[in-house]
């Protein structure tokens, strides 16, 4: 019985990660004023001969594609886009399906994990997974602060069995209009968000912790 509750708590811990972390991920995805931001900040209108409203029309497709069907054609409204360049898209759509689920799943748990805390008044899962959960960003902006680029590329080479992600400017303009320091801005706002979460965790865990104590 003992082997099973400490199983349940790992799973519930993983769960309460995992949440954090997808939940983040898809908060910065969707967070389109980062974006907005950075067309003014990195001075992307430079690289393009395009207005601000034509960039993020564009740029508003591009997001709509990740959350589209699975039948649904990609087809930019401005650029052209290589064979190579469309699949890349459909392969970053599939890993933005596969964040949804394990979003959903660990959703699931740990609203099993929340009744169960309750039920027999113990909260430390939510202590150990804002242990972990405080690390990962620790780690994330110190080694974006080395070198980025590294990281982007590295990134790319476990996520994609191929480099259809190095993209050619003139057989894929759109990269013009998707420079790396945003991509930077994004991982940034993401490790932010998830050390948010680490420390909702820890204080949730000290209000209930502290409530039940005798």
């Amino acid at each position: 019985m003992k082997k099973i509750h400490a199983l349940l708590k790992y799973i519930f811990v993983l769960s309460l990660t995992l949440f954090a972390i997808t939940l983040s991920v898809k908060i910065t995805v969707n967070f389109r004023q980062l974006y907005y931001f950075d067309i003014k900040y990195l001075g992307i209108e430079k690289f393009v001969n395009m207005s601000a409203s034509e960039i993020k029309k564009n740029y508003n497709y591009l997001i709509s594609f990740l959350y589209s069907p699975p039948n649904t054609q990609f087809k930019l409204p401005s650029f052209k886009a290589s064979h190579e360049g469309v699949i890349h898209f459909y392969e970053v759509r599939k890993i933005f399906s596969l964040v949804d689920k394990i979003f959903y799943i660990s959703l699931l748990l740990n609203s099993v994990a929340v009744y169960l805390c309750y039920k027999y008044k113990n909260f430390s899962i939510f202590k150990y997974s804002s242990w972990l959960l405080v690390s990962l960003p620790i780690f994330l902006l110190t080694v974006f602060s080395i070198n980025f680029n590294k990281v982007f590329n590295t990134f790319h080479a476990i996520f994609f069995n191929n480099d259809y992600w190095i993209f050619d400017i003139d057989k894929d303009p759109v990269i013009r209009i998707l420079p790396e320091e945003f991509f930077m801005h994004c991982a940034i706002l993401i490790a932010v968000l998830i050390l948010i979460f680490s420390v909702i965790y820890m204080i949730f865990y000290k209000n209930k912790h502290n409530a039940i104590k005798p």
